[in-house]
């Protein structure tokens, strides 16, 4: 198995959103033949919302930190891209992360 850069920025997405949703890469629950990030890309075509994404933990917390949260799951879908010429370079993820915060 080869590492390359596409390579390491799926598993930082995939690590993201184990932290986001606090479930993890493979469960039962998902069915036969889908892990995490295929259950969280198909979530919107099962009619959920990106709130129900998230650890259910998270709701008690602030607009701003559920904004935060949001934000970081929108990345996360962004390094789990299928194609990996479509995810960004970690150079623009870590931009990405700390204009999230910045914004707040």
């Amino acid at each position: 198995m080869q590492v390359t850069a596409p390579g390491n920025v799926y598993s930082f997405g995939v690590v993201l959103l184990e932290i986001l949703t606090s479930r993890a890469p493979v469960e039962e629950e998902f069915g036969e033949g889908v892990d995490l990030v295929k259950w969280v890309h198909g979530a919107s075509a099962r009619g959920e919302t990106p709130e129900q994404i998230l650890d259910a933990k998270l709701s008690t917390v602030s607009f701003a930190w559920r904004r935060e949260m949001l934000a970081a799951l929108k990345v996360a879908l962004l390094c789990t891209d299928m194609t990996p010429a479509k995810r960004p370079k970690m150079k623009k993820v870590v931009e990405m992360l700390q204009e999230v915060k910045l914004s707040q």
